[in-house]
């Protein structure tokens, strides 16, 4: 890096004021916002983006609920970056409340994920603070409608249809969630529901042998899927994110103890690398009840919900390399280059948006959990990655425009 750009950097680095980006976590944490029911802390986050002299879009998804779209402008022709991150939270449940307890901020939503929506102010805030310009759009965009279900992913769909509209802008999309590691890959995923459905009804067990009762050939079916997870794990592996899974997380047959089931249902999650799709998976799994319910003269049916097709960001892409350079000025070390089995916004964003993006937060081990806390030291240094990665990815511009 030549000498100029080293203080350029170093200047901005220093410019990220950790004291004011914990004020500004706690402040958030500090407000109820599970998802539907976000009005007070979009409100809250307007208000502390128009405190950076920001213009907000305040973006209706529904009644109360917004999405917040900020632009700090660009002048000159670089590539533009969004910077992008969730409000809500899963609910409260016996999550510890918010406090401050040394280099910890504790409560529900400061690592999933207000600190790093704080840390995204704090970039922010350091390059207005600077005499660093860019020549890209650096653009901040908050959403609701990301953890619970019932929403649908309404909030980051919203900001697809406003992105492909051009209301709000962004070459690449850093979502400022999980580890402070670069995770670029995320597998497929669907809930799956199997069905084994008697077409005799139920009837009392004394009449059926065993061998004929619905509730066996669900058994043989759930040692078919252990099976097949044998044969997922000896296939070809992804670099990042290892081998495919498929997993059950409910069982369920029967309604009196001496009756056979009219109804067996198998629901589990499934997972899968790129080069194949959720309707590629469903008929996969199909062909893989289908034996079971034909030896058993049962009726199959076999659906999926809440279907995420696979992403992966090349490591070598700009924004990637950019945010991999701050990383090292930041940290003094290599980051970690990750895939994951898990989904998230970035599936959504890349594969119904076009838009080509990744994952770097501050820290992800606690989230969801009853204990959730956050490093306030990582949220600073998260803020100088995105801010360097800012300059690093939309490019530098000599001159403010009103210089």
């Amino acid at each position: 890096m030549e000498q100029q750009a080293q203080e350029q950097w170093t200047t901005l680095k220093n410019a990220v004021d950790g004291d004011w980006i914990a004020q500004q976590a706690q402040t958030l944490v500090e407000i109820p916002s599970v998802t539907m029911q976000e009005a007070e802390i979009c409100q809250t986050y307007a208000s502390q983006l128009r405190g950076l002299g920001l213009t907000v879009d305040q973006r209706q998804v529904s009644s109360g609920r917004y999405n917040l779209y900020a632009r700090l402008p660009g002048i000159g022709n670089g590539p533009s970056l969004m910077l992008n991150g969730h409000l809500d939270t899963i609910p409260i449940g016996n999550c510890v409340s918010c406090r401050r307890e040394g280099d910890r901020l504790y409560g529900r939503g400061a690592t999933d994920m207000k600190g790093a929506m704080a840390a995204m102010l704090g970039a922010l805030r350091a390059l207005k603070a600077t005499d660093i310009s860019l020549a890209g759009d650096l653009w901040l965009t908050a959403i609701v409608g990301h953890e619970e279900p019932e929403a649908e992913k309404d909030g980051p769909l919203t900001l697809i249809e406003d992105h492909k509209s051009g209301r709000v802008g962004g070459d690449r999309i850093l979502i400022g969630e999980g580890w402070n590691e670069l995770w670029v890959m995320s597998m497929g995923s669907m809930v799956f529901t199997i069905q084994l459905t008697s077409p005799r009804g139920g009837t009392h067990t004394t009449y059926v042998p065993f061998a004929e009762n619905p509730i066996r050939f669900v058994g043989d079916l759930i040692q078919r899927i252990t099976a097949y997870q044998a044969e997922l794990n000896a296939g070809t592996a992804h670099p990042l994110a290892g081998a495919e899974r498929i997993d059950l997380g409910m069982a369920q047959a029967g309604d009196y103890f001496n009756r056979t089931p009219v109804h067996c249902r198998l629901t589990g999650t499934r997972r899968w690398g790129p080069g194949v799709n959720a309707d590629d998976v469903l008929a996969e799994l199909r062909a893989l009840a289908a034996p079971f319910a034909e030896a058993g003269q049962l009726d199959l049916s076999v659906n999926m919900t809440h279907e995420r097709e696979p992403f992966e960001t090349p490591s070598d892409d700009a924004a990637v390399r950019a945010a991999a350079q701050a990383h090292r000025f930041v940290h003094g070390s290599q980051v970690a280059i990750s895939g994951k089995r898990i989904v998230g916004d970035a599936n959504l964003y890349v594969n119904l948006g076009g838009v080509p993006a990744f994952y770097y937060g501050p820290s992800n081990d606690t989230a969801h959990a009853d204990g959730e806390w956050v490093s306030l030291t990582r949220l600073k240094q998260a803020a100088q990655v995105y801010a360097l990665t800012a300059v690093g990815y939309c490019g530098l511009a000599s001159t403010r425009p009103d210089q």
